[in-house]
Formats: structure tokens, C-alpha cells, sequence
């Protein structure tokens, strides 16, 4: 009579090791799919990130470009206003311009020449 027990009992452990394969194939499919979703929302936190970083350089490149445009155009305006203040004197004072002119280069004659 011992012998239909172990029949039995081999019987139940077959189908127990079944029920446990399919358990673990289920098991290993839903760590898959757990996988493939974690992997798809780091994918998109990354992409975001850099999307958020390109926008914050396209945003300081465009200021900084607003800034340095500003800055030429004040520049220019003000090499303008200089240029006509400096016609505007020499208008009134002729003989002061070509005289100063004159003690400028030969400021710069002495400054220049070769020593011997």
C-alpha cells in the first residue's frame, strides 16, 4: 500500500513544480514589464531634463545676445555723439585743433623715432 502513496505523492509534486514554473514565468514577465516601465520613465525624466537645460541656455543665450546688442548700439550712439561733439569744436576753434593736432604728432614723432 505504500507504493499508490508515492504515485500520489510524485503525482502532487508534479503538479506542484507546474503550478510553481508557471508562477515563475509569470514572476519573470512581470519584472519585464516593471523593467521596461522604469526604463521608459527615466528615458522620459532624461528627456525632459535636457529639454528643460536647452531651454535655459536658448533663454541666457538670447539675453545674453539682447544685452551685448544694447551695449553696441549705446556704444555706437555714444562714439556718434562724441564724433559730433569733437566736429562741433573743431568748427568753433580752427586754430586750436590744428595746433593741438600739431602737439599731438609731434608728441608721438618724439615718441617714435629711433634712438642713435
Amino acid at each position: 500500500m505504500a507504493e499508490p502513496d508515492a504515485q500520489n505523492d510524485f503525482a502532487k509534486l508534479t503538479e506542484d513544480l507546474a503550478v510553481l514554473r508557471a508562477d515563475v514565468a509569470k514572476l519573470a514577465e512581470t519584472l519585464s514589464q516593471l523593467a521596461k516601465a522604469e526604463s521608459e520613465a527615466v528615458t522620459d525624466a532624461v528627456k525632459q531634463r535636457v529639454r528643460a537645460g536647452a531651454a535655459r541656455a536658448e533663454a541666457t543665450a538670447s539675453g545674453l545676445l539682447e544685452e551685448g546688442t544694447a551695449a553696441y548700439e549705446e556704444a555706437k550712439a555714444r562714439a556718434q555723439g562724441l564724433t559730433s561733439e569733437l566736429g562741433s569744436t573743431i568748427e568753433r576753434n580752427p586754430l586750436s585743433a590744428v595746433a593741438a593736432a600739431l602737439g599731438i604728432g609731434f608728441l608721438f614723432g618724439l615718441l617714435t623715432r629711433g634712438r642713435n
